[in-house]
């Protein structure tokens, strides 16, 4: 093999293993509209009245995430063909970690709400809980992604049973400092997450320069 042939094989490889990231860690405006959609859901949830234009909406919210996302991730970053990313064993073991800690909390708030009188609010508040524990092992796969996906699920189950969490400088928080304090790290981690999805989005468009030229050579040889 040439030095040539080992420079381009090495291009290819370095291209390869840039394309698979949109597979799986890199999420790009994916994770823009995630941040987005997060900070929306804390601010709607916090600040309007409670009623059911405003739950539905919700719970609409991380549903039509999760499907941009795999949109974005087939049809635009990955339009020349499927390439999955291979997961570290330290990535795979966090994640089912994160995994695990959702179905533990998730059967413990079964548990702890069979008291609760049987209805609409219980049910969607349950149905949702559950339903976050698919979605984080075959969707949430990024920390980021985990921590937004997370917020959005919970803010949609607590809406659904008659609550919020609170909002920095509303009353809600002046009651519940603690609580008012954790939710603000789901907005701030949103905004980081919407720096990253854009950072990584950019990369991406000089990807896609690299492949056109790659594609180009290969055509004029």
């Amino acid at each position: 093999m040439t030095a040539f042939d080992e420079s381009r094989l090495h291009e290819l490889e370095t291209l390869t293993r840039d394309y698979a990231r949109y597979s799986r860690s890199a999420g790009g405006l994916a994770s823009v509209l995630g941040g987005l959609c997060c900070i929306a859901s804390y601010l709607a949830g916090g600040l309007l009245p409670s009623s059911p234009a405003l739950r539905i909406a919700l719970v609409a919210l991380p549903l039509a995430w999760l499907l941009a996302k795999q949109v974005l991730a087939r049809r635009y970053y990955q339009r020349f063909g499927h390439v999955e990313e291979q997961a570290t064993a330290t990535v795979r073991r966090t994640h089912a970690f994160c995994v695990g800690v959702v179905l533990l909390v998730a059967v413990l708030v079964t548990v702890g709400t069979r008291a609760w009188p049987f209805g609409a609010g219980k049910l969607g508040y349950l149905a949702l809980l559950w339903l976050l524990v698919p979605a984080s092992w075959f969707w949430l796969r990024s920390p980021l992604e985990f921590f937004v996906g997370t917020f959005l699920f919970c803010q949609a189950a607590v809406s659904w049973a008659g609550f919020a969490y609170p909002v920095v400088g509303t009353t809600a928080a002046a009651a519940n400092p603690p609580m008012a304090l954790l939710a603000l790290l789901f907005p701030l981690a949103a905004l980081l997450f919407i720096g990253t999805g854009m950072a990584d989005h950019r990369r991406f468009l000089a990807l896609r320069e690299r492949l056109a030229h790659l594609r180009d050579a290969g055509d004029g040889a």
